[in-house]
């Protein structure tokens, strides 16, 4: 016989301000990250990488290696159960380099030692003989016809094309600009880090640091090979993403060690380590031209993108999907032209980061915006204000805004906040944050911008960014409990916070716990 529980209004639910779970362990010192993961018995896992950017391997001597001290285990390609392929979009990175290196950086083989000392010193001990081939670091050099060809299907990533209106409309007034960005890095405080336990059935367990359980795992089976139903994900704790963490690092690496030496392997990266092992935001390099009438009103864009997106794909055909669908601006735009290419080279793999594509296209834009207010005489906020997207425009794609878009609001609501009186230090190193300045301040000078930018929720590209989650609703000699289990992540946004305040609010009852996310619970999609 069941009891109905009354739903009634309990504290700590939607809108209220509540405690994060994780909040004082955390502050404590406490809160148990992928790098405080430990098990008796566990090996250290350690990783050979190249230190050119383009070569061609012409042989990998482990025999020194594998005689060294406390050595359990030494994995070259040549080890590899079965595919040797992963990728989150395409299928293009080796687990371990085979036959070629495309980066400085690059896994060329993997060792297991009893302490983590000795599997640094084992790595250093494989010998690998290099052909030094000419590396292609420049993204548009990389697209010409002429150039050496990286991968078998040539040096395109993804060339997307967005059309609307007349392409070739003319106006009164045009501005023109070049622009580049370089390289940014997610720089998160928590390393890569994972430990991978062997299961008796021949399965592993992995443990990792991550933001995506479920991708993590559609790419680390096959390349174990294994089936899914075989290879168990468990969130460990995550000390930031930023997007960094939606790329297979360390996952793949860890579990083949584990799986070699039937042991526990722990594998970590050092925070020189984990600016090779992630990927990072694509350079890019734009040329941009706007047109407009005398009174302001916009008439057309046309663009050309070029995004880096290093030795392998990433998710950079996502993100130059957005860099082209988003590449006009929160702004009605009659006409357009925006082409955007990602290139392969032989920089560092780049992938997700906050913005997606999408912030490289908006320096580029909103710079427009300002040169377009000079040329036309008009005061940078009004042209925005001018050319807002409101509802029931269309963006570029043709899609309509059919919700809310106060992008005319929100620029005039920040022009008119008062800027601070009284005296401004002079010397920048004074401010906050100045302390990280490099010089005194010469050619620094304070002024007031305005920049609006565009950008989708969720993954894009076609991703099935569902999400599922599991209620369970118990009592106990304390009376009613709610678990919540889902594999979203916990990456410093405030999901667990947030699925007990809904379970709260939706089942009226106040203890909620929510369960560590794995891969037993259904996908929980990328978005955080």
């Amino acid at each position: 016989m069941s009891t109905a529980l009354p739903r009634t209004k309990v504290r700590g639910g939607v809108g209220e301000s509540v405690e994060r779970p994780d909040g004082v362990p955390k502050v404590k010192g406490e809160f148990q990250y992928g790098s405080d993961l430990r098990r008796e018995g566990m090996l250290f896992g350690a990783t050979l990488r190249s230190p050119h950017p383009h070569a061609r391997i012409l042989s990998i001597d482990v025999a020194a290696a594998k005689k060294m001290s406390g050595v359990k285990s030494v994995i070259t390609s040549a080890e590899l159960p079965t595919r040797d392929l992963f990728g989150l979009m395409k299928l293009d990175q080796p687990v371990l380099a085979t036959g070629r290196v495309r980066y400085v950086g690059e896994p060329v083989a993997i060792v297991a030692a009893e302490t983590a000392e000795e599997a640094r010193l084992a790595t250093r001990a494989i010998a690998v003989r290099y052909e030094l081939l000419a590396p292609i670091t420049d993204p548009v050099a990389s697209l010409q016809p002429d150039a050496a060809s990286l991968h078998q299907k040539g040096n395109v990533i993804e060339d997307v094309l967005v059309e609307h209106g007349d392409p070739d409309a003319t106006a009164e007034v045009v501005v023109a600009g070049e622009y580049e960005l370089g390289m940014q890095d997610q720089a998160a405080l928590g390393p890569e880090a994972g430990l991978a336990i062997p299961r008796q059935d021949g399965g592993v367990e992995l443990h990792i640091a991550t933001q995506w359980l479920h991708e993590d795992l559609r790419q680390i089976a096959p390349c174990l090979g294994l089936p899914e139903s075989k290879v168990h994900l468990v969130l460990a704790g995550v000390g930031g993403a930023f997007g960094a963490r939606e790329d297979v690092t360390l996952q793949i690496h860890t579990c083949l060690l584990a799986l070699a030496t039937r042991r526990p392997v722990r594998m970590m990266y050092g925070r020189e380590e984990s600016f090779y092992g992630h990927v990072h935001r694509h350079p890019a390099k734009l040329w941009y031209m706007h047109g407009a009438k005398k009174n302001g009103d916009l008439v057309f864009v046309r663009a050309t993108v070029v995004l880096d997106g290093g030795a392998y794909a990433s998710s950079s055909p996502a993100v130059v999907a957005n860099a082209a669908c988003f590449g006009a601006g929160p702004y009605r735009v009659p006409n357009a032209r925006i082409h955007a290419v990602g290139a392969y080279t032989n920089n560092p793999p780049t992938g997700a980061m906050r913005g997606f594509g999408a912030v490289q296209s908006c320096f580029a834009y909103e710079a427009q915006m300002d040169k377009l207010a000079v040329a036309l005489g008009i005061d940078a906020v009004v042209l925005r204000e001018r050319n807002a997207l409101r509802n029931g425009d269309r963006i570029i794609t043709s899609q309509p805004v059919e919700g809310s878009a106060p992008v005319a609001d929100i620029v005039r609501r920040c022009a008119d906040i008062a800027m601070p009186d009284g005296d401004i230090p002079s010397d920048p190193i004074s401010l906050p944050g100045g302390l990280g300045n490099l010089t005194r301040g010469e050619g620094v000078r304070r002024g007031v911008g305005y920049a609006a930018g565009l950008k989708n929720v969720c993954y894009s590209h076609g991703f099935d960014d569902f999400s599922t989650a599991r209620v369970r609703l118990s009592r106990d000699t304390r009376g009613p409990i709610v678990h919540v289990h889902t594999a979203a992540a916990e990456v410093g946004q405030g999901i667990v916070t947030v699925c007990a305040q809904i379970a709260r609010t939706e089942l009226g009852v106040e203890r909620v716990e929510v369960d560590r996310p794995d891969t037993t619970i259904g996908s929980a999609g990328s978005s955080s």
